[in-house]
């Protein structure tokens, strides 16, 4: 088992060392792909210039939608509610539901994955320590509901929970099923914001964000105690 970490952690230093010298070359002898590689990375932070940017794909938007839906999950530099709302309103609800769950299914499995390759050492780097300390009781228990609940409530930061749950013994097949049906009613919701306001309809929009704010404000409120809760089923 030591050998087998010690392997691991030997291939990630690797790639991280490789991945910082072939950034150092870009950086040092093509100084235009390193401006093309940050103004990228900027796209993902401005909504605006990301609906420019799946647009500009054509008739390959959506592959390239469900492509940033995946990197949100592992990288996670914008909200993922804002991704969701952008699918809604570029291809409307049955479809931009449909692309969503598919890039949220896709990242979530990459991201529980590369727990399991890379194991608690390297995830901490991923992770925020605060995060890690939070949902520290997951790990080496499989806690199936507790999961699902966790991916249920709005508010809990879901994209680290895949990370988190990549470290417990709990299958691939029971993850996927757990975080894809845990996911649809906030997906749901924020698709369905972005289709209305696509079409116009920005009465049936107000009452959504209207639900939703309430929801959200709710669970920030109670957060700690919700929680508590979940972890008190432990």
């Amino acid at each position: 088992m030591k050998l087998q970490r010690h392997f691991r952690l030997k291939w990630v230093l690797i790639i991280c060392l490789l991945g910082g010298f072939i950034s150092a070359l870009i950086y040092q002898f093509n100084s235009s792909l390193w401006i093309e590689a940050v103004r990228i990375y900027d796209v993902f932070h401005d909504p605006h210039q990301l609906k420019a940017f799946v647009r500009s794909f054509g008739s390959n938007a959506p592959l390239a939608y469900i492509l940033l839906q995946v990197l949100q999950v592992i990288v996670a530099p914008i909200p993922g509610g804002a991704i969701e709302f952008l699918g809604g309103y570029l291809f409307g609800a049955k479809a931009g539901f449909f692309y969503s769950m598919v890039g949220s299914m896709l990242g979530s499995w990459l991201a529980f994955s590369l727990a399991r390759i890379l194991e608690k050492v390297a995830v901490e780097k991923i992770v925020s320590p605060e995060t890690m300390r939070k949902f520290d009781y997951l790990i080496g228990h499989e806690g199936v509901i507790l999961s699902f609940l966790l991916f249920l409530v709005p508010g809990f930061p879901k994209d680290a929970l895949c990370y988190i749950l990549g470290l417990t013994p709990m299958q691939l097949t029971i993850f996927l099923f757990i975080s894809t049906v845990g996911r649809i009613p906030g997906t749901l919701i924020a698709i369905l914001q972005g289709a209305k306001a696509s079409d116009g309809h920005f009465k049936i929009l107000l009452v959504l964000v209207g639900i939703s704010a309430l929801i959200i404000l709710i669970c920030w409120i109670y957060q700690e105690k919700i929680h508590h809760f979940v972890k008190s089923l432990k």
